[in-house]
């Protein structure tokens, strides 16, 4: 894991973070650690559910 591979989610729109995630797995990681702290902890959950439902396949 490098820390390339890492997002910090913050008070941005989900969609900056999704982003984010799907830009790193085009780029060719195997894995993303999103990370966050309080009241970011649901948007990073949220953030993590969009990029693998709508944005990532198996």
């Amino acid at each position: 894991m490098t820390d390339n591979n890492v997002v910090y989610v913050g008070n941005k729109p989900v969609m900056n973070y999704v982003l984010a995630v799907v830009k790193e797995f085009n780029n060719g990681a195997n894995e993303v650690i999103i990370k966050a702290r309080g009241k970011a902890i649901s948007r990073a959950v949220d953030a993590a559910e969009v990029s693998r439902n709508r944005f990532l396949t198996d």
